[in-house]
């Protein structure tokens, strides 16, 4: 049989001698004790009893154990529906129950409404404690029984408001904070990663060994890019929740997305799905709650544990801050989702061919969006509907953060009707040139359909000729050109990394990408975010052979706490000339 984690208790002739509504009971100094004991073992009490509620109350009070017990069902009704009442208000399996009754009737009663419940009379109580599925777990404070009792008291409070249960959510102020120090809270996330269950969407399990599952979780979080993990704490104003979930995501897809079911019905699955981007999800075994919903009633703060700082301002939440780049800015967008309304623009693969955030898609879109630019994109299937689609054209965002990092894969191809010059790139070409690409070549090559037919490939060969793999001097004019369009807004823009790295080639394209972009942005009076400062060894990079592109969570998250930090002053400052 399974551990038991509540008992429940019958009280006339099991918990007290004799009978309440007929006048004369007697208290049973073992069992008061065994309240205390079992509660330190982090086993938690309820009631089942025919009785009147408030005499029940009052006599239990005077025993001084009412407080013992949670979700007490005291009525002159069937104990089956009562002991239903306290399966669903506890959220826990009834196999993990122990009902003590001295009416086989009832305990029957029990069983036909849970088969698997585990039942008893009260002769085990005098050796329950040596029986080993109640030995429990250390729980002095008897923590276990105070999160219960803030369960109980929202659950009275749902009750008494009118309406569904998406009224009572509303007002519970419920807050969540992500975090990211594993290494601090590991203990903690094992627990989780080993025993949830029931919100355990992946059930991907690690050694019970602490070291072990320590190199289980280097390995995993390293096998994909990129990838993020940290863990979620939760709050509400009944209490607070400690660290309730944890998630690791590489690629948009989730090796582990769990949670407590101290925090079932709140909410804060879906909420997380959706601000993690909704990444996919294979759910494994049985699963007692949907990832889909609109969940607008959560909050997220810097940290439910700091009172002082629980809500950041509204200006901040609302603060639009566009992210342009590429792979760095995936890893740090998570960061940036907690505090404010991101506009991301990021690398987009359609019809087999990456569309990155270049600049000379900005320079060039004036071009093209005249009436021969215009048809030129309508005859090129391969550009998507967004393709000229910016928040640094539109002006919608109040911070830009530019990472000019993707520049070193800009191939430049020139438009043989318009003379416009556009950055394309597609890995399953045989060379740079379209002409060296059959489109039998292309498929194979794809694997597969690749979104467009024959006669427009035939177009694109005679329509683009190659013109350069970046172009320095192009480059150059284009920074000019989305630097003066941004003029006059808040623009961080991040120096790029130029001394570390396997690639030589990169890191020198690197560096003449800084040394036009650093002065150019001194001038402009934008703000520099420098990749140095925290890349110095091979050790900051996502691996030790990386090309010197890809870096550490540990990079990552010293950026981005940077760039959020003059995006906070920024705020601020906005907040005080309003």
């Amino acid at each position: 049989m399974e551990p038991v984690r509540l008992v429940i208790w019958d009280l006339d002739e099991t918990f007290w001698s004799g009978t309440l509504s007929e006048g004369g009971i007697q208290p049973i100094e073992r069992n008061m004790a065994l309240l205390k004991t079992l509660s330190e073992r982090g086993i938690v009490n309820s009631i089942c009893s025919k009785n009147n509620f408030a005499d029940a109350e009052r006599e239990l009070k005077k025993m001084g154990v009412w407080d013992y017990f949670i979700f007490p069902q005291i009525a002159f009704a069937p104990k089956g529906p009562m002991i239903r009442e306290i399966v669903e208000a506890t959220n826990l399996r009834p196999e993990t129950m122990m009902f003590i009754d001295d009416n086989p009737m009832n305990l029957n009663e029990a069983l036909f409404f849970y088969p698997g419940m585990q039942v008893a009379d009260p002769s085990i109580v005098a050796t329950l404690l040596e029986d080993d599925r109640f030995r429990g777990k250390p729980d002095t404070g008897m923590e276990r029984l105070g999160r219960y009792k803030v369960l109980e008291e929202k659950h009275r409070d749902k009750k008494e408001i009118q309406g569904d249960n998406i009224n009572f959510l509303k007002q519970s102020n419920i807050r969540v904070s992500f975090h990211y120090d594993i290494e601090k809270e590991f203990d903690r996330i094992h627990e989780l990663v080993n025993r949830t269950n029931q919100l355990n969407f992946t059930k991907n399990r690690w050694p019970e060994n602490r070291e072990a599952a320590w190199d289980v979780f280097q390995k995993e979080f390293s096998e994909r890019f990129p990838a993020i993990s940290g863990y979620i704490k939760v709050s509400d104003k009944y209490g607070n929740y400690g660290i309730c979930g944890f998630f690791m995501i590489g690629e948009r897809r989730a090796t582990h997305f769990l949670f407590s079911c101290r925090i079932m019905s709140m909410g804060v699955e879906q909420f997380c799905w959706n601000h993690l981007m909704r990444p996919h999800v294979h759910v494994v075994g049985d699963v007692i709650s949907s990832l889909d919903g609109d969940v607008n009633w959560i909050t997220i703060v810097d940290d439910v544990d700091d009172d002082s700082n629980n809500f950041i301002h509204d200006y901040a939440k609302n603060l639009k801050v566009c992210l342009r780049g590429a792979c760095d800015f995936t890893s740090m967008e998570h960061y940036f989702r907690a505090r404010y309304n991101v506009l991301g623009e990021f690398p987009l693969a359609y019809k087999s061919w990456a569309f990155s955030p270049w600049v000379r898609t900005i320079a060039a879109t004036d071009a093209l969006q005249t009436p021969k630019g215009r048809e030129l994109l309508a005859r090129t299937s391969i550009f998507p509907e967004n393709y000229l689609e910016s928040a640094v054209i539109s002006g919608d965002a109040d911070i830009y953060v530019l990472s000019f990092s993707v520049e070193y894969a800009a191939h430049l191809y020139r438009s043989r009707s318009t003379g416009v010059t556009v950055s394309l790139c597609n890995d399953f070409l045989a060379g740079r040139d379209f002409s060296e690409t059959s489109y039998e070549t292309l498929v194979r090559n794809f694997g597969r359909d690749p979104g467009f037919s024959e006669s427009e490939w035939e177009f694109m060969q005679q329509e683009f000729e190659f013109f350069a793999h970046h172009d320095i001097g192009m480059f150059m004019a284009d920074v000019c050109k989305l630097f003066e369009k941004l003029k006059g807004k808040k623009v961080i823009v991040l120096v790029l990394n130029e001394r570390v790295g396997s690639d030589d080639w990169i890191k020198s394209v690197y560096g003449n990408i800084n040394r036009i972009v650093v002065p150019l942005s001194k001038i402009y009076g934008f703000d520099l975010v420098d990749y140095g400062k925290y890349v110095q060894s091979p050790e900051d990079l996502a691996s030790p052979d990386d090309h010197g592109v890809h870096f550490s969570r540990e990079v990552y998250l010293k950026m981005a706490t940077e760039i959020m930090n003059i995006c906070d002053r920024y705020a601020i400052e906005n907040e005080k000339a309003d």
